[in-house]
């Protein structure tokens, strides 16, 4: 249903709970972009189901900020610039690429916290040899830098990937949607992917109204909330 426009109303100036109705819609508008993209591709348009894959996540970028304002920080206040990022599209990805990193580490501390769950001695048994530790650590390090540097990669490239999937193009080769594959669709498809569960899982955390999570965490990301504003 449209509703009547107000004006002077825009992202830059909605109210914490006005944060949180638009987010949600965001959200949703995100999910649905999701979910063509993969009736596009079961229909062999990989050009046009990329694009709309990618416009899926910037919708989340959009989405992640006002939930975040809505519920204490104040991002739109604070960071100089910031309301860019709600007009121009290559703006949304570095944000995109700051959550990939988080979750690139994520899953290595899932992993981590599960084995320690499943055997506690873990922890008791933990002894740090440096001779031993420094190949496996410097290797691991290795590992995630090439995996930052793709993500790099990727994110600096993601708006020209929206582009090909829509249009026609000439760059010394015609450059056209239909010559996007599967392939490539389904490496687009397990980035966004990876961003919404990331969303899915740990976003709920800092909404202040989530009854599921205990007091010391809510006092946590409270604490959190005061660093970043004065940060």
């Amino acid at each position: 249903m449209m509703r009547k426009k107000d004006g002077n109303k825009s992202f830059m100036n909605l109210s914490k709970e006005e944060c949180l109705e638009v987010a949600k819609e965001i959200f949703h508008n995100a999910k649905s972009k999701y979910r063509d993209a993969l009736i596009l591709a079961d229909n062999n348009s990989y050009g046009m189901a990329t694009s709309t894959l990618i416009l899926s996540l910037e919708e989340n970028m959009k989405a992640v900020i006002l939930f975040l304002d809505g519920n204490g920080f104040e991002f739109r206040k604070r960071i100089k610039g910031i309301n860019n990022l709600f007009i121009n599209h290559k703006l949304r990805y570095p944000l995109g690429f700051v959550i990939s990193s988080f979750n690139i580490f994520g899953d290595d501390l899932k992993g981590f916290t599960a084995k320690i769950v499943s055997n506690p001695s873990i922890i008791k048994d933990f002894n740090i040899n440096e001779k031993e530790w420094e190949g496996p650590v410097l290797k691991y390090i290795s590992e995630k830098i090439n995996q930052l540097e793709e993500e790099i990669t990727w994110y600096s490239n993601a708006e020209y990937l929206r582009q090909d999937g829509m249009y026609v193009d000439y760059d010394k080769v015609i450059r056209t949607p239909l010559s996007v594959d599967k392939e490539y669709f389904n490496d687009i498809l397990t980035r966004v992917r990876r961003i919404r569960e990331f969303i899915d899982e740990f976003l709920p955390i800092f909404g202040q109204s989530n009854e599921s999570i205990d007091t010391e965490l809510k006092m946590q990301v409270k604490k959190l909330q005061k660093q970043l504003r004065s940060n």
